[in-house]
């Protein structure tokens, strides 16, 4: 829902029935009132009155809860988790119209809710993938990193925290093979300006690297074989170190398990790469063929097609797979989302936040 409409909505406020606390102006709502406005279902209200707020008045609102007693209570403590779940989804929100800073800066306040609280709990671990995913999502790298790096503290088992923290380590040492600065451990051409090269410890995502990525894919996959995210992953990662038939083994598993049609495109574009990096380049354009049959109109699939069957002397297929990526009107790429973590999985992690709530 657009900004304007959760304004709409949030005039309503105080003459909707049946929420708590419905009689108070929506501008004097606490994050309090408007948590348990959310506990009652009523979402899309107390979002409209949350996207009212400025950063002061939400930090303001933050601390204000978070220096509240009798946490004893359950009501009190179902309040507090409403209030993650809120900004979460406020934030996820803000991501789909272009406001990254404001995301971010309500996740914050999730994050500062949540230590407030028990932090062992299933809706503690959904949240801060959830928190870490988004900000991959919204580009705020080195945030997410931070939320993921927290999380694993509090349970270092969790395959999917794994695979989250690989993800965002992958994105930057892929962006470092572009970097010609001397501290990059994985070094290429051109430089790349989006994100800074500054020397930082071991372990920091200044030193991030792709044996870093590969490592946490393998500990993911080591504790739940059948993560086929941590897996494709791994596919693309041991392709960029330069094993592409170690890639192979792994991401033709992918294409063969994996149910989202998404995550076998993707393992069908890294196999065509790796099979082109061994000079197979009818085996590369069948992998490319493959994979466009989950994605029919992907166009990074179709241009790897094309440019395959160009190259292996098939000019008809090759002008044919070439139209039918600059035909008008194409869906969104596959490739693109896997750049930004995994946005497919968040709408999904926030209905896990509400069945959690008390």
């Amino acid at each position: 829902m657009m900004l304007a409409g959760w304004m709409a909505l949030a005039l309503s406020l105080a003459a909707s029935a049946g929420s708590p606390a419905a009689a108070s102006p929506a501008s004097a709502r606490s994050l309090a009132d408007l948590a348990e406005v959310y506990r009652a279902v009523d979402h899309g209200q107390a979002v409209a009155a949350l996207a009212l707020w400025d950063r002061e008045r939400l930090e303001a609102e933050t601390r204000r809860l978070v220096d509240a007693t009798g946490w004893r209570g359950g009501g009190s403590e179902a309040t507090r988790l409403a209030a993650i779940a809120l900004l979460c989804e406020s934030a996820l929100l803000d991501l789909q119209v272009d406001a990254g800073p404001r995301a971010r800066w309500e996740l914050e306040s999730a994050v500062r809710l949540m230590q407030a609280g028990p932090s062992g709990s299933a809706f503690a671990r959904r949240f801060y993938l959830l928190a870490g995913l988004a900000l991959h999502s919204g580009v705020e790298l080195e945030a997410g990193y931070a939320v993921l790096v927290q999380a694993l503290r509090l349970d270092k088992d969790d395959p999917e925290l794994l695979t989250a923290l690989g993800a965002i380590t992958e994105t930057v040492a892929a962006l470092r093979r572009y970097d010609r600065s001397p501290d990059s451990p994985d070094r290429g051409s051109p430089p790349f300006r989006g994100y800074s090269s500054e020397s930082g410890a071991a372990g920091s995502l200044p030193s991030a690297n792709l044996a870093e990525a590969q490592e946490r894919y393998e500990r993911a996959l080591a504790l739940d074989p059948g993560l086929a995210e941590a897996r494709l992953r791994l596919g693309r990662v041991r392709l960029l170190r330069g094993r592409p038939d170690e890639a192979i083994a792994e991401l033709a598993r992918v294409a063969s398990d994996a149910r989202q049609p998404a995550q076998r495109y993707l393992a069908r574009l890294f196999e065509g790469s790796a099979r082109e990096a061994l000079g197979d380049l009818g085996g590369a354009a069948a992998a490319y063929r493959a994979a466009t049959q989950d994605a029919p109109r992907a166009q990074t699939g179709l241009l790897a097609l094309g440019s395959a069957l160009d190259r292996i002397g098939d000019a008809t297929g090759a002008q044919e797979a070439l139209a039918r990526a600059g035909a008008a009107g194409s869906p969104h790429d596959p490739w693109w989302s896997y750049q930004a973590g995994q946005p497919a999985r968040l709408d999904e992690l926030l209905e896990e936040l509400r069945r959690l709530i008390p």
